[in-house]
């Protein structure tokens, strides 16, 4: 009996360990353009998307980068396009010759369309556009 209970416990624990995370991350160094495969494949589920960076540069640089421009197109699995340009705010953890930036994008986005969606993010020309490191994505899936 106690050897049934053991083997139940550890049947329950290799089948929660093979679960799908609940966050991926991306990231592509610059210049751009920046191409991400993002896998929505279960319309049941809601996505949070957040876009980080890193910025490299002398003082007075890092202080005139307050903001980027970035121009988002999604691709949806059947090949129809959404664009759309925000502002992404370049406020974050800084020391004197780097900045880290982390800034929400999208939350509790469900897909119209299950399967492979692509994110084509470009960088028009701005201030920032010559200290940023890359770009990278974050996703995170969570239940209503």
């Amino acid at each position: 009996m106690p050897n049934k209970i053991l083997t139940y416990l550890l049947c329950l624990l290799l089948a929660a360990a093979c679960r799908e995370p609940s966050s991926v991350e991306q990231f592509i160094a610059a210049p751009g353009p920046y191409e991400f495969q993002v896998e929505m494949r279960d319309t049941t589920v809601l996505y949070d998307f957040s876009f980080y960076t890193r910025l490299d540069g002398y003082p007075s640089e890092l202080q005139e980068a307050q903001e980027l421009p970035l121009r988002i197109t999604w691709i949806s699995p059947s090949g129809k396009t959404y664009t759309e340009n925000v502002y992404m705010p370049l406020t974050g953890r800084s020391s004197l010759f780097s900045r880290q930036v982390l800034q929400p994008y999208r939350a509790n986005v469900q897909p119209v369309q299950p399967g492979l969606w692509t994110l084509m993010v470009t960088v028009p020309y701005s201030d920032g556009r010559e200290i940023l490191r890359g770009l990278g994505l974050t996703v995170s899936q969570h239940y209503k």
